[in-house]
């Protein structure tokens, strides 16, 4: 078995850092842009570009020059670019933002000049490589290919590692210093003594820059999970101060008054509180924890009954019990699970579900599907309800995500009633949406008409496009 040497190390660290720096690099795109599917696709088009670029380059600059030194730079190079995002990205994309309002412009634009440097230097490096670890045409194959092995398993490494711990652990930040990290120590691989006082000046620098951005505080208080880029940040909200939590540009997910009061603060957490409370249900299921303000306000109103949360991101307990008053009720039990997952395996049955799984500027598409709908009757009393908060609007281009979510509901519940906040526009705003088997009076809200469609199913749901036409209005 051949060894393993410092080429094939360098092509499995170059492959792991690739991943790792592209997972990281959506990541810090959220709070500005989002983290719709058009952002991802701006990151992996931008850099696979990047990266078909460098290979070209790479191929011609190896075969003029064949030097083993070019890659010590080339490596430095990508871990400088590295920094340099970490640096600069703020001002970038506060900049993107305000040249453009739409977000697959602002995704391609931001990527190209954060993301494609350092993609396009690691795709240089490939070849030379490749022209390094050949020593005879009867082993080319073999010699390439095991390059190719080891930089693949490097991205499996980067793709599960950044994944399934690192953003449990770290934030993006520190995932762009130890990408930086790696690719400037792997550099040293090759000829250690080559220019060493220009290297270890280089390798200097970086490490100030390094423990400079480490050092430096934020405005903000910015938490990664294995699921999501969060936000925490103080606010004031109708002359009130409060901490909020978010995790997109378009608004606050959720938020606590700053002196303690338990008080929901916002008008859709508490039209949901008032239409539980009206009914006083013995088994609440809420889709879509939040910072788990509406369970801990729902917990305390109504002590007797039980309370199931499902939210995908068990990354939120500990933020909620740090930040936004969470005290985990007796009568509330958190499962950590996709919803759909959660209602397609479940066997309960719930006299109130709350969904407020839809967010400001994307909606998980698996939940506005009549497969979705059958999910969640099946786990309803036939006199329950359901109620959603849907950002949308009752006309213009958000009326089309009503009606596509709508149709979904409605194809299980043909009773629907709703209520918006006063004074909020109609084009797009929250609105509560009750829907039911049988015809329910309730004060507030007026029965919901609107033109019938097809329901979307798992084989078709526009999710992107709906939240698309409708996320600038």
């Amino acid at each position: 078995m051949r060894r393993i040497g410092k080429l094939e190390t360098i092509s499995f660290i170059t492959g792991f850092s690739l991943l790792t720096f592209e997972l990281a690099a959506a990541r810090i795109l959220a709070p500005s842009i989002g983290s719709s599917t058009y952002v991802w696709t701006s990151v992996i088009g931008v850099i696979i570009a990047a990266l078909a670029c460098g290979f070209w380059v790479g191929g011609k600059l190896a075969d003029k020059r064949d030097h083993e030194t070019d890659v010590v730079w080339l490596l430095g190079a990508a871990g400088f670019m590295v920094l340099t995002t970490l640096i600069f990205y703020p001002n970038v994309l506060e900049t993107v933002v305000e040249i453009s309002n739409d977000v697959r412009l602002q995704g391609v634009a931001a990527a190209f000049v954060l993301f494609a440097p350092t993609s396009f230097l690691i795709g240089v490096t490939s070849p030379y490589l490749a022209k390094l670890n050949v020593r005879s045409l009867k082993t080319t194959g073999q010699h390439i290919a095991s390059l190719d092995a080891l930089n693949s398993i490097g991205g499996i490494v980067g793709t599960f590692l950044t994944g399934f711990v690192l953003f449990g652990y770290v934030g993006s930040r520190q995932t762009f210093v130890i990408v930086a990290t790696l690719l400037i120590g792997v550099s040293w691989l090759i000829r250690p003594r080559y220019r060493l006082a220009e290297r270890l000046t280089f390798t200097t620098v970086c490490l100030v820059i390094i423990a400079t951005s480490l050092l430096t505080p934020n405005k903000t208080i910015d938490i990664d999970t294995a699921s999501a880029h969060y936000q925490v940040r103080n606010y004031t909200y109708n002359q009130r101060p409060i901490v909020g939590l978010t995790t997109d540009p378009m608004g606050i997910q959720s938020g606590v008054f700053a002196d303690g009061s338990s008080e929901p603060v916002f008008w859709y957490t508490r039209e949901l509180a008032r239409l539980t409370l009206d009914r006083k249900p013995n088994k609440i299921l809420i889709v879509g924890g939040g910072a788990f303000t509406l369970p801990q306000y729902l917990a305390d109103q109504l002590p007797e009954s039980q309370i199931d949360v499902v939210e995908i991101d068990p990354g939120l307990k500990q933020i909620s019990e740090q930040y936004f008053h969470y005290k985990n009720p007796r009568n509330v039990r958190l499962v950590f699970n996709d919803a759909r997952a959660y209602l397609n395996q479940a066997n309960h049955t719930y006299d109130a579900i709350i969904i407020d799984a839809y967010g400001n500027s994307s909606i998980p598409f698996q939940l506005i599907t009549r497969e979705y709908v059958e999910a969640l009757e099946k786990n309803l009393a036939q006199d329950g309800v359901v109620m959603a908060n849907i950002i949308a609007g009752t006309y213009g281009p958000c009326l089309e995500v009503l009606e596509g979510i709508n149709a979904a509901y409605q194809s299980r519940f043909p009773y629907a009633y709703y209520s918006k906040e006063t004074g909020q526009p109609d084009s797009r705003t929250n609105l509560i949406v009750l829907y039911s088997h049988t015809p329910s009076i309730t004060p507030g809200m007026t029965s919901l008409q609107l033109q019938k469609q097809r329901p979307y199913t798992d084989n078709y749901a526009p999710a992107e496009r709906l939240y698309y036409a409708c996320e600038h209005v």
